[in-house]
């Protein structure tokens, strides 16, 4: 976390500078920018290729003129991207937007005013393949079906992919709506996706979902679904499944759902949508109302346990996931572990803050998931052995007190793990310091730096 103090020591000496100097433009932060997205595309399953344009409405919300936005696309690292030049328009207009990381598409806004808003349009095609183990749960076409997840441009930071963790950084988003045809007629239930807004009857072309409160979309593809149906409160769940019934996932999502509401607080959307992709390999993944489970994984407890604990941890509250992934990774680990009433299971002694760039990777491929030094045991397994920790010293009432109201707080935003850190230091009496030391690379969670007109001010 040191290196996020440094960082936010220079955003806010930056932003000091700039509005004390009219001629100087500041970044303005990703978590001010206003996001609806209108996704139209039209896909081609026995070929897996996919053409779409983005249209991605930006309002400025900061307090600076906003010079350019930072778009991810992170097929382009996979190979999956048919062509690297775009023809982006801004409000109609074409501009010239840039490739600044293997990922990351940055388009010129010319000073977007505070409070204005501008139509960036994206058109985009994908030729989608099988992708490396660690992505096979995102965008990828393993055994006839089609997963598409961290598929489309979306407002992020500028950065790169990894090999190790989760390389999206994104943010809430208004709606995030698709318009998605297909080249030839498919059954209703060949589609699997969050907010279903209209479908075919039985079979046909259109298919329209939308969700709000969103950071991430995403949906998968498979003519030869079944769906099972449940209800969990007023939480619709669809699970969508090809090689097993679909009723042990089902039954499990909404035990995951119940207990998850009692612990952390109210889920916010109508539906969870689970479905199985093609790959075999372990990697689940999740986005906000959808969960993209493996083959082996579909009726796996702890798996599905785990993807539904982050519809709170990522989904509700976001993070930097590739410098703290600890803050979703450990605590997805930790309620799994909780509901389920399985214990710890680590071996390693690295700090549980740890970025995912402490392990050597390559972008798409290699890295240390599962020794006992690895990604696997510090940020999900020892991030678990130091959330007990904190709660056994706070005590149970406390601690989901404590919780329950730092997700009601940053619901739909975005936190960092020195804001948590002084939140559960606030609610208690107890000394967490020695078991921050004990844990956490940095475990000072200090006040943040703020500008000031008259001397130092902290809170």
């Amino acid at each position: 976390m040191a290196s996020h103090r440094r960082y936010a020591l220079a955003v806010a000496l930056a932003l000091a500078l700039a509005l004390a100097s009219p001629g100087l433009s500041a970044a303005v932060p990703e978590e001010h920018v206003g996001q609806r997205y209108l996704i139209s595309a039209t896909l081609d399953v026995a070929n897996a290729r996919l053409d779409a344009a983005v249209d991605l409405t930006l309002t400025n919300r900061g307090v600076r003129p906003m010079e350019y936005v930072d778009l991810t696309l992170v097929p382009r690292a996979l190979g999956w991207l048919v062509d690297d030049e775009l023809a982006v328009t801004v409000d109609g207009e074409a501009v010239e937007a840039a490739w600044t990381s293997q990922i990351n598409l940055r388009v010129p806004l010319g000073g977007l005013a505070v409070q204005d808003a501008a139509v960036v349009r994206v058109p985009f095609a994908l030729a989608v393949g099988r992708a490396p183990d660690a992505f096979s749960a995102r965008t990828s076409a393993d055994a006839g079906v089609l997963s598409f997840g961290q598929w489309f441009p979306i407002v992020s930071t500028e950065h790169d992919v990894y090999g190790v963790g989760d390389p999206q950084i994104s943010f809430s988003a208004a709606s995030i709506r698709l318009d998605l045809r297909t080249t030839t007629p498919l059954q209703r239930d060949a589609v699997a996706c969050a907010g279903l807004v209209s479908a075919p009857a039985s079979s046909g072309t259109a298919w329209t979902c939308e969700a709000d409160r969103v950071r991430d979309f995403s949906f998968v593809v498979n003519p030869r679904f079944g769906l099972t149906e449940r209800s969990a409160g007023d939480t619709s769940v669809r699970v969508f499944t090809e090689t097993v019934d679909g009723a042990r996932t089902a039954d499990l999502a909404v035990a995951a759902l119940a207990g998850m509401e009692e612990a952390f607080g109210p889920y916010p959307w109508d539906d969870l949508v689970l479905a199985e992709v093609g790959a075999a390999g372990g990697f689940s993944m999740e986005y906000p109302r959808m969960i993209h489970l493996t083959r082996g994984k579909v009726a796996d407890p702890y798996v599905v346990f785990h993807e539904v604990a982050h519809q709170w941890f990522y989904a509700q509250v976001g993070n930097d996931q590739q410098a703290e992934p600890w803050l979703d990774e450990a605590f997805a680990d930790f309620s799994a572990r909780y509901l389920m009433g399985i214990g710890e299971n680590q071996c390693s002694t690295r700090p549980v803050d740890s970025e995912v760039f402490a392990w050597e990777a390559g972008p798409t491929t290699g890295g240390d998931w599962s020794s006992c030094d690895g990604y696997f045991h510090t940020v999900f397994y020892r991030g678990t052995e130091f959330l007990n920790a904190v709660r056994g010293a706070m005590g149970d009432v406390a601690f989901f007190d404590a919780m329950r109201a730092w997700i009601d707080r940053q619901r739909h935003g975005f936190a960092t793990g020195d804001e948590l850190l002084r939140h559960l230091m606030r609610r208690t009496d107890a000394d967490l310091l020695p078991i921050f030391t004990r844990y956490l690379d940095d475990p000072d969670p200090r006040p943040p730096f703020r500008p000031a007109t008259s001397g130092p001010r902290h809170q």
